[in-house]
């Protein structure tokens, strides 16, 4: 009975000198890691960090224009959205570490609502800056980008989940000094709560799924599984850098690529937030990660939400990895196109659906001008002349299409960025016109062509 309580007075002691020793330790940084100025990682420059006070003195003109129109976020299924800039996600921003954003809001809400701003990568005082904008007004102010990342914009009025819900939100990349030349691609993952009514009618935005976090929609980029029949590319081995943010509402993306390893993850997309050898990583709702990884052999290597209550709601992508991929771009535009991760100046995809938007003549002196995309022709509406018709279509996408015509015999196949022309008799009528590869039709690739009068 003495050894035991001999034995037990010993080991409180022992945890008595090991718990004042960690209380006296907390909080101190061990002297390995110690940065003479206390507010950085050493080894890594200032401004791969953050910057102080005023930056370097580049300034970069951004502006967002607050607006409603409608877009197709699955197939068959056109939804009212709330936006800037007239899609969801907005525009995919990119800063460099040090810069000064010189950033101007213009309301243009047709449905008479109030929007604001709130940048997430931004130091700046929300009762001056961040305040309700009314239609027709506008609101200008300067931030400093001291921290690098990848952030979450968003319109901030309450409730701020009906407008985040909706649409209104965007990413903007912070870009630290010295980053390693990589394909990069910026991936926004969202949740879209469309109540569709009766058939044919535009849905809109379901408050009490929104309030219950049961979306019917989870998407990247503002659509359904936008890359399963639009892969994003790469070659072998090549470094790949995914800036993926979250912008919810209310779901955590538990990211992950399907046959692949990620060499490191950073945390909010800064530097010295590192990981190394991560399977799947966690991305808030109103945060960002910056993925990084090689893949080693061709195939297709799906990347997903890895929460499965939700991947089969539309959170399914692709990287497809071939030698015959296209050189990765040398840089990537200031304001790109959130429907092709960034990597395309911003308006290169149409995804916006207005009624009569699209509607048009043929010039009569010469061919009628389109473009193909998976997200669909533009425009999908034309007017001609009976006769001959001559359309010159430029496909976007670096995969294959087509165009084909039943009625009136037409195919015209084109590869990976090229631009053909499609020469065909028609008289008066209305015909439909659509891309015959599996998936490509359902993912909203047909329009109407309307042959009126006689011939010319």
């Amino acid at each position: 009975m003495r050894r035991l309580v001999a034995v037990g007075v010993f080991v409180e002691i022992a945890l008595l000198i090991i718990g004042l020793t960690w209380i006296r330790g907390f909080g101190e940084t061990p002297q390995a890691a110690a940065d003479p100025q206390g507010d950085r990682v050493p080894g890594l420059e200032p401004a791969a960090y953050r910057v102080e006070g005023e930056g370097s003195g580049q300034v970069v003109e951004v502006e967002l224009v607050a607006e409603e129109t409608t877009q197709t976020i699955a197939p068959g299924v056109d939804y009212q959205v709330w936006t800037f800039n007239g899609t969801t996600p907005g525009p995919v921003i990119r800063v460099t570490v040090g810069d000064t954003v010189r950033f101007t809001l213009r309301n243009e809400s047709s449905l008479g609502l109030s929007h604001s701003i709130d940048f997430h990568a931004a130091q700046t005082p929300w009762d001056v800056n961040y305040q309700p904008v009314a239609p027709g007004e506008t609101l200008t102010f300067d931030w400093v980008a001291r921290f690098p990342g990848v952030f979450m914009y968003h319109c901030g009025v309450p409730p701020v989940l009906h407008h985040i819900a909706n649409g209104m939100y965007g990413a903007i990349v912070v870009e630290p000094e010295g980053l390693e030349p990589a394909r990069e691609y910026v991936l926004v993952s969202s949740e879209l709560y469309a109540d569709q009514g009766r058939d044919g009618e535009v849905a809109v935005g379901d408050v009490a799924a929104m309030e219950s976090a049961d979306p019917t929609y989870v998407v990247f980029d503002g659509m359904a599984n936008r890359y399963l029949d639009a892969p994003l590319e790469a070659r072998p081995d090549e470094l790949i850098r995914l800036w993926v943010m979250n912008a919810g509402p209310t779901l955590t993306n538990a990211f992950h690529v399907i046959g692949a390893l990620f060499d490191h993850v950073y945390a909010d997309g800064n530097p010295t937030n590192a990981l190394n050898g991560v399977q799947t990583y966690n991305v808030p709702p109103g945060g960002g990660t910056m993925f990084e990884l090689r893949i080693p052999d061709e195939g297709l290597y799906p990347f997903v939400t890895h929460a499965f209550a939700y991947t089969g709601r539309g959170s399914v992508g692709v990287i497809q990895v071939s030698e015959d991929a296209a050189a990765r771009p040398t840089e990537y535009p200031r304001i790109g196109d959130p429907f092709t991760g960034g990597v395309l100046p911003f308006g290169s995809t149409p995804a916006v659906v207005e009624s009569g938007e699209h509607e048009g003549e043929a010039p009569t002196d010469g061919p009628v001008a389109m473009t193909a995309a998976i997200t669909g022709f533009e425009p999908s509406e034309i007017e001609v002349a009976a006769g001959q018709v001559t359309l010159e279509i430029e496909n976007l996408d670096a995969f294959d299409h087509d165009f084909t015509i039943d009625e009136l015999d037409v195919y015209v196949p084109f590869g990976a960025n090229e631009t053909v022309e499609a020469v065909f008799e028609a008289g008066p009528g209305t015909y439909t016109f659509y891309c015959s590869i599996p998936g490509h039709r359902e993912a909203g690739m047909e329009g109407t062509i309307t042959v009126a009068g006689t011939g010319h």
